[in-house]
């Protein structure tokens, strides 16, 4: 059973001083202050309890007010790669998102102010515990602390990685604070983010196994030895990371779910699997309205990433958001070949991305008794209805990141699955890459690479022969799919070229049923593409630039207010 996370509310005494006494010295209800708080270990409890809804509530949704990006993380750290379209109705609809998948976006962009905010966001309800407890006064204070820490690794983690040099805050902030770039470079605030983790380790709670869903919503030993060898190759530093990737993998505590298993791995059924390492719990809540749960939940990434319901005569019931889809993730051609070509109708790609043909032929239709392939490659009641096909998809459409009709039983508007952040199988590729990279324990390399292929079913003759950059590459594009690994990827390896060409040129799926010139149209499905080069025609500069795309930009708000902060090369002062 999962755990349901509940706000805390923690108030400082004399909040409000002024001239004004008499009316604004009157006794809050319901609230603590804070002086009477942080003493317990309940105390301490609660307050690890608010930063898990702090993570739910800006990393997995949104809190600040205003904002109009409500999974921004997900958003900034996938779609600039180059296995991705921003799709969704037409040319400049939602171009929130198509300015970051095609590298026209500035420092003001929604999605990457919201996610730089949200971190820093969750990172203050880590230093309130940091800055309220200390290790020595029970073992429920030292794992609390350590949760707060490596909680507070892994955001500095991400911050570096996108912004290379952000602030480093490990304390809680007075508003006269203005903390500038971490003057110790991006290594240097990766490698202590490394460091955060190893001390942290020690006080953490080891995952129980595949009976224990429990530890997947939690931070666990795991989470930070993963948090730590991720930082670790970020910095260049492959040999060091071995150890805690090594660590995990000898726990046994994780284990890859089997090829069959796989299409659940982002959807309800497999919340907590023996494959999770951490994930946002989301839990439906009969004390709150339905609005805010879709709040609280992924309700933007399920509308924005899930097919364009309305352009089809019928979505097929294994899409949960048959009506209000935004159609907002297509899938690249040239990715789509390149996974066709390894991986076959595997297990992974299917769960992936599928071809327009399987649409209507493997998944499910209200009229499917008694049809052979046959009749549903002439049925009229399924298929695209719309002339103006699918803008921003080509004949492979992606479903590993829809939400699925279990997802959203009962409300039909945002997800409960759970916020995936880490699984199994990315560990065992970071293990191989570490191997291939200094040239150490190729064997157990190239052991966790046909672990990660023969799970995912890819035809034999395909299976790597040994653990080389090339093969871990390969490996990783595909199984970490849409998983915010591709873009930084590609820039920490220099495999920008696929990003250099983002948005010159964009597909929309059309099919020849629907034709209105009838000298094309045809008495059976028959998709086609067409390619045009939107963005050129309205005179935009578009794709990776060398020299600037490596790093996000500070946001405008921020180096606006805050003198300290220099901006990255490339975006202006």
């Amino acid at each position: 059973m999962k755990k349901i996370i509940l706000p805390l509310v923690v108030c400082a005494a004399g909040l409000f001083a002024s001239c004004s006494q008499s009316l604004l010295d009157i006794p809050q209800k319901g609230v603590i202050p804070e002086e009477a708080f942080y003493i317990t270990d309940e105390d301490a409890e609660s307050a690890a309890t608010a930063m898990y809804h702090g993570f739910l509530t800006n990393m997995c949704t949104v809190k600040a007010i205003g904002a109009n990006i409500y999974v921004g993380y997900l958003f900034a750290f996938n779609l600039p790669g180059d296995d991705v379209y921003a799709a969704c109705k037409e040319y400049g609809n939602n171009d929130f998102q198509a300015a970051v998948d095609e590298f026209r976006f500035d420092p003001s962009s929604d999605i990457i102010s919201t996610t730089y905010r949200n971190l820093y966001l969750v990172n203050y309800y880590c230093n309130l515990i940091t800055d309220h407890f200390q290790y020595g006064e029970s073992a429920i204070k030292d794992r609390v602390i350590s949760e707060a820490r490596a909680m507070r690794a892994w955001i500095h983690m991400t911050l570096a990685i996108g912004w290379g040099t952000p602030p480093l805050v490990d304390h809680v902030l007075t508003g006269a604070d203005k903390p500038g770039n971490y003057e110790g470079g991006q290594k240097g605030l990766l490698e202590w983010c490394a460091k955060e983790c190893e001390e942290a380790a020690k006080y953490l709670p080891v995952d129980k196994g595949a009976a224990d869903k429990e530890s997947a919503v939690k931070i666990t030993k795991g989470f930070a030895q993963t948090v730590q060898g991720k930082a670790l190759i970020a910095a260049g530093e492959y040999e060091a990371a071995m150890k805690p990737l090594h660590d995990i993998i000898e726990s046994k505590a994780y284990d890859l779910v089997p090829g069959d298993q796989m299409k659940y791995l982002f959807h309800i059924e497999g919340d907590g699997n023996v494959e999770k390492i951490f994930e946002g719990s989301v839990v439906e809540n009969a004390n709150l309205s339905n609005g805010t749960q879709i709040w609280r939940a992924t309700w933007q990434h399920a509308n924005m990433w899930c097919w364009r319901g309305d352009r089809f005569q019928f979505v097929p019931y294994e899409v949960g958001m048959r009506s209000n889809g935004w159609g907002g993730l297509g899938v690249r051609t040239d990715f789509a070949e390149e996974f066709l070509a390894n991986d076959g109708d595997s297990y992974r790609r299917k769960y992936s991305i599928i071809s327009y043909e399987e649409v209507l032929t493997e998944l499910s239709y209200p009229n499917d008794e008694g049809m052979t392939k046959e009749d549903k490659m002439k049925d009229p009641k399924r298929g695209l209805k719309d002339i103006r096909g699918l803008y921003g998809n080509g004949e492979y459409l992606q479903m590993k990141r829809i939400v699925s009709d279990t997802d959203v039983a009962g409300h039909a508007s945002w997800s409960a699955a759970n916020f995936t952040v880490y699984r199994y199988a990315e560990v065992l590729l970071m293990y191989a890459e570490c191997c291939a990279q200094t040239g150490k324990d190729l064997q157990g390399g190239l052991d966790c690479i046909r672990q990660i292929q023969i799970r995912a079913g890819i035809p034999e003759e395909n299976y790597a022969t040994a653990c080389t950059l090339d093969v871990v590459k390969k490996e990783k594009k595909f199984e970490l799919f849409t998983e915010s690994c591709r873009y930084f990827d590609c820039v920490r390896w220099g495999d920008t070229a696929g990003m250099e060409i983002s948005g010159k040129s964009i597909p929309t799926l059309y099919d020849h049923m629907i034709d209105v010139d009838e000298s094309t149209r045809t008495d059976y499905h028959s998709p086609y593409v067409i390619y045009r080069d939107y963005n050129g025609e309205a005179g935009k500069k578009v794709g990776f630039q060398k020299g600037k795309h490596e790093l996000f930009p500070f946001p405008t708000l921020e180096v606006s207010i805050n003198p300290n902060i220099k901006q990255n090369p490339g975006w202006g002062e």
